[in-house]
């Protein structure tokens, strides 16, 4: 079996259509700027806060993430209560309460364990149900073992009186 080598020749003219061409970069370049992605994540000050409090560790184990000049471990920022798939336009959704820093992606390190062992997540406070305020919450921390803590906006925490944490809106 030989192959052909040669280019292939029209034999036909190409059909003219009622509508004139479009240049395809023109075309791409109207979808890109019209329909472009907006942020909807935290802001570069309350990712700083976060890590600042979290002493740039992962908040669930402790692994450090950040040698002081660069990140050194994946690292992730965690949303308590979770922003759905269809996103929320609720601005308590990227707060310093709502966040966690946590090692790993969705599917890897504590925030892959987070994501799996949702019943746990929600017992240790590292998850909150919808409809129910995250800084109300409290939530176990690697850096204050004895008892859980209250999450603030401002990227602070207050420790609790008691050590129970259920993620519901009895307490």
């Amino acid at each position: 079996m030989t192959l052909r080598r040669t280019a292939l020749a029209r034999r036909t003219q190409l059909r003219r259509t009622p509508m004139p061409r479009r240049k395809r970069e023109l075309r791409a370049k109207t979808l890109t700027a019209a329909g472009g992605r907006r942020g909807t994540g935290p802001s570069t000050r309350t990712k700083q806060q976060v890590a600042d409090r979290a002493g740039y560790c992962c908040e669930v184990c402790g692994l450090a993430l950040h040698n002081g000049a660069r990140w050194v471990e994946p690292h992730s920022f965690h949303h308590r209560r979770p922003r759905g798939a269809g996103g929320t336009s609720d601005p308590a959704a990227n707060t310093a309460a709502n966040l966690l820093l946590l090692c790993g992606s969705g599917v890897t390190g504590c925030h892959g364990r987070v994501e799996r062992e949702r019943t746990t997540a929600y017992a240790y406070g590292w998850l909150v149900h919808q409809g129910i305020d995250p800084g109300g919450v409290p939530v176990w921390v690697w850096w204050f073992a004895d008892r859980p803590v209250l999450l603030t906006r401002d990227g602070h925490f207050e420790a609790t009186a008691t050590g129970a944490v259920d993620g519901s809106d009895e307490g």
